[in-house]
């Protein structure tokens, strides 16, 4: 970490001594003053002036570098300087274990030496990187889009397709016997450890989809090429697991009301009975109810799992 000179705001005080108001960005920064700790930021300093000088002060904080400023001169008594330091946030770091069928495939991150896989890239920083796995006879797969995040470190397996076959998309489930449909059309089942290749596909840009009984429908957007093996895992949700939508009725005095939800139109209230709204999925809304000649109605509503909820109101003439 590099020493710099640190930025001072002299200002009148009246005492005996001189101070120094030590400040960061972020706050909540420990500071050290000749490598004893001294509290937090912000903090008020007061040196013993007859301590040698350059005073070393560093700033730690978890989640960003470590700052040292130097003061390369004593503070006149009755004055105060800034002390103020920018911390800028660590690089977080994670892994990729990539594996791959056929064996032995060769791999390169971020356009990195090339290592044989199995094998798993370490120390890698949080954010989109560059795979490319390859094998003599079997065409190369890229991925030039890998997201990674800190905490969550990713396990994949790639799947090569020879040269000779004429197919480049590669698609894999959990759980097997997933139907997959390729822009609408039905290509094939996956069926336990053997994946299933679909092509030949025109370059470019598909949507891929999978079901099964008793679990959602899984949609993924894949680019293809005829000369690169592109690979897609459907992870098919349970559909118990589904959120449960909602259902809000409402109705108003004077009928014939306008309804928004997050300011979108959802139809009038009707002169009889209620205007009712299905299948609402769960969320934060903002409920409008507007006539002319009337005050809107505005309120919030959080509609829970199967609940419903019924809105009843009269609306002031404005």
């Amino acid at each position: 970490m590099a020493i710099s000179n640190v930025y001072a705001d002299t200002n009148y005080s009246s005492g005996l001594f001189g101070s120094y108001m030590i400040n960061s960005e972020p706050s909540g920064a420990d500071v050290y003053i000749l490598e004893k700790y001294y509290g937090k930021t912000p903090l008020l300093y007061i040196p013993d002036n007859t301590a040698d000088h350059p005073y070393i002060i560093e700033f730690r904080k978890d989640g960003y570098n470590s700052s040292i400023l130097s003061i390369n001169e004593n503070i006149t008594p009755g004055t105060q300087k800034e002390v103020f330091a920018h911390l800028s946030p660590a690089p977080k770091f994670t892994s990729i274990f990539v594996s791959s069928d056929p064996d032995d495939c060769l791999a390169q991150l971020d356009g990195g030496s090339s290592v044989p896989l199995p094998y798993s890239f370490t120390s890698v920083s949080e954010g989109t990187h560059t795979l490319l796995v390859y094998k003599t006879g079997y065409k190369s797969y890229l991925n030039e889009q890998l997201s990674v995040r800190s905490g969550s470190n990713t396990t994949m397996k790639v799947i090569l397709i020879p040269n000779y076959e004429r197919k480049e998309l590669v698609v894999t489930s959990t759980p097997s016997d997933t139907e997959v449909l390729v822009d609408g059309i039905f290509r094939g089942t996956t069926s336990g450890n053997i994946p299933l290749m679909i092509g030949p596909l025109n370059d470019g840009q598909h949507t891929v989809l999978g079901r099964i009984a008793g679990y959602q429908e899984k949609k993924e957007m894949v680019f293809t090429r005829h000369d690169l093996s592109s690979n897609v895992h459907l992870n098919m949700i349970p559909i118990t697991l589904m959120p449960v939508s909602s259902t809000v009725k409402i109705r108003s005095i004077p009928s014939g009301s306008d309804v928004l939800l997050n300011g979108i139109w959802f139809g009038e209230v009707p002169a009889q009975g209620y205007l009712e709204l299905n299948d609402i999925p769960l969320n934060r809304y903002k409920l409008v109810i507007s006539h002319s000649g009337y005050t809107d109605h505005i309120e919030w509503i959080f509609p829970g799992p199967g609940e419903t909820i019924t809105i009843d109101t009269v609306l002031l003439q404005s």
